[in-house]
Order: C-alpha cells, then structure tokens, then sequence
C-alpha cells in the first residue's frame, strides 16, 4: 500500500509539474491560463511536494538512498525554489560517488536560485570538500557573499577558499571586509592576522624564487 501511495504521488507530481508549466505555453498562444486555476495548480502541487518530502524521511530510514535522490529530482524539477532538496538530494549523490552528478544537481539549484546563497554555499562547499577545487570553490562562494541574505560563515568560507587557491591580496581583502562588517565576529581577528602573515610569507617566497607578484 506504501509503494502504491508513493507511486502515485510521483506520477502526480510530474502531471502537475506539467500543467504548471502551461502558463508559459499559454502565452505563447495567446490563451493565458486564468489566474485563479493557476493559483490552484501551485497549491495542488505544493502539497503534492510537501507529501514527497515526507517520503524522502521514510526511504532515509530505510536506507533506499537511489530513491531519495530521484524524489529529489522530482521535487525541485516541481519546485525549483526547494534549496533543502538541491542540499539533500546533492549529498546523498556525493556519499554515493556520483560526483559529478552533484556537481551538476548543485550548479541546478544556483541558476534556479540567482538570490539564495545557500544555493551558492552547497556549491562552493562541495568544490571546497569534496574536488578540492579551491579556484571554483572561492567562485560559488563570491557568488554567495553578493547575496542579499548571506552571512559571516559564507564570508568566511569565502577567505578560505580564496586562501587555498593562493589568492592572496584576495583573501586578505575579504577578511578586511569581514572586520568591518563583523568587527566582532568569532576569530575574525586571528584569522585576519594569519591570513596577513601568509600573503607575507607567499609573497617573500615568490620574490625568492624570481616569480612574479601575488594573483
């Protein structure tokens, strides 16, 4: 009976997906969708959504992972604004070695989500964690800090990411920003002076070596 509830439930999602798409196809038509069926529409699968949330908490018990990650997919392809899924359903494929689908699934729930620095912060943590691709990481994650609702952890990863890919004047730059905007926010100081002291040390290091000046 559980099986078939869920079942359903997908398959409702997806036709409901569908005909909250119609809008768009309607207009091109000249046959806009009445605002009151419309709004209709979203709520059905809003709670269409939420009830596939639910489910996801079942199958994690269950340890049916491939099953979360596909309610996921339906979920945020439903609602595109659902960050929690794009968090969720990118970890799990991570756990699971599919990299580079989360990857993918990550950069998804940014361009769905140009405004949220959660979205970017997924990102820019799993480049961060998981392909130790400081460059890209330090990326997502300015991409994060320009957000309107971001905050001194995303800053921070920030100065780590920008750090770890050698970006000295950067990183320091973005501690600098963080003092001021967090003047006193937990080890903004210390890891303010460490980050001065290793642009320093970087930069003695390159003038040794005859390379030239800091990216």
């Amino acid at each position: 009976m559980k099986h078939s509830i869920h079942f359903f439930l997908v398959f409702l999602a997806l036709m409901l997906t569908t005909l909250s798409s119609q809008p768009a196809l309607a207009a091109s038509r000249q046959r806009p969708v009445p605002k009151d069926q419309q709004i209709q529409v979203e709520g059905i699968v809003g709670g269409v959504v939420s009830k596939l949330w639910i489910q996801t908490d079942h199958w994690w018990h269950e340890g049916d992972y491939p099953r979360i990650i596909a309610l996921d997919r339906i979920i945020t392809e439903a609602d595109p604004q659902f960050l929690e899924a794009y968090s969720n359903g990118g970890w799990l494929m991570d756990s699971l070695g599919r990299t580079h689908d989360a990857e993918v699934y990550y950069t998804l729930g940014t361009k769905n989500n140009p405004h949220a620095s959660y979205a970017f912060w997924n990102l820019g943590f799993f480049y961060f964690n998981t392909t130790h691709d400081y460059a890209a990481a330090a990326r997502a994650f300015k991409s994060d800090s320009q957000q309107s609702d971001s905050d001194l952890n995303d800053w921070k990863m920030l100065g780590h990411a920008q750090e770890k890919s050698g970006q000295w004047d950067a990183a320091v730059a973005t501690w600098h920003q963080i003092k001021t905007r967090w003047p006193n926010g937990m080890s903004v100081d210390r890891l303010l002076r460490e980050s001065e002291e290793k642009r320093m040390q970087a930069l003695a290091l390159r003038n040794l070596e005859g390379k030239p000046a800091l990216p």
